[in-house]
């Protein structure tokens, strides 16, 4: 994934930088994923996209979730729209 751009940022809850950047494509998959399961946390939603028998694997979408584990929100449901 290349890390020089940033057509959306997402950001977290008491940190002032970006957690991961992707493109609006990228965003837009989430989104969607997100609004199908909008109880799911991110763990959750990771599980959901990196299931092959319903999805095609998107490394970029699961850059971002990995980003938001990585920064100790993976246990908390997104607010993407």
């Amino acid at each position: 994934m290349r890390r020089n751009y940033a057509d959306v940022e997402y950001c977290v809850p008491g940190r002032k930088r970006r957690v991961a950047g992707s493109t609006v494509a990228t965003k837009d998959f989430l989104v969607m994923v997100h609004e199908e399961n909008p109880a799911a946390t991110i763990v959750q939603l990771k599980q959901i996209i990196t299931d092959k028998r319903k999805f095609i694997l998107f490394p970029d979408a699961v850059a971002v979730l990995d980003a938001h584990i990585k920064a100790g929100y993976g246990n908390s449901v997104p607010d993407w729209r």
